[in-house]
């Protein structure tokens, strides 16, 4: 950052750690929002795939698929 501020960036320039997590957390929001509206608007049934796993660490993961129709 400092290369292509050509060193004029100031703290206050980049985002705050809290400020950052705020807007990672109102873009997820507002992509859960679109997808349930989705998901409501879905023509008959809704089906749902799950995937559990591990990693060599032990950190555990889990993928939810959902398959759909909507109509255009």
């Amino acid at each position: 950052l400092l290369y292509l501020g050509a060193g004029k960036i100031n703290d206050k320039d980049i985002p705050h750690r809290h400020r950052m997590t705020d807007l990672i957390l109102e873009a997820s929001n507002k992509l859960i929002e679109a997808n349930t509206d989705e998901l409501q608007q879905a023509e008959g049934r809704i089906s749902f795939t799950t995937d559990l796993w591990s990693d060599p660490c032990l950190d555990s993961y889990m993928a939810v698929t959902a398959h759909y129709y909507v109509r255009d």
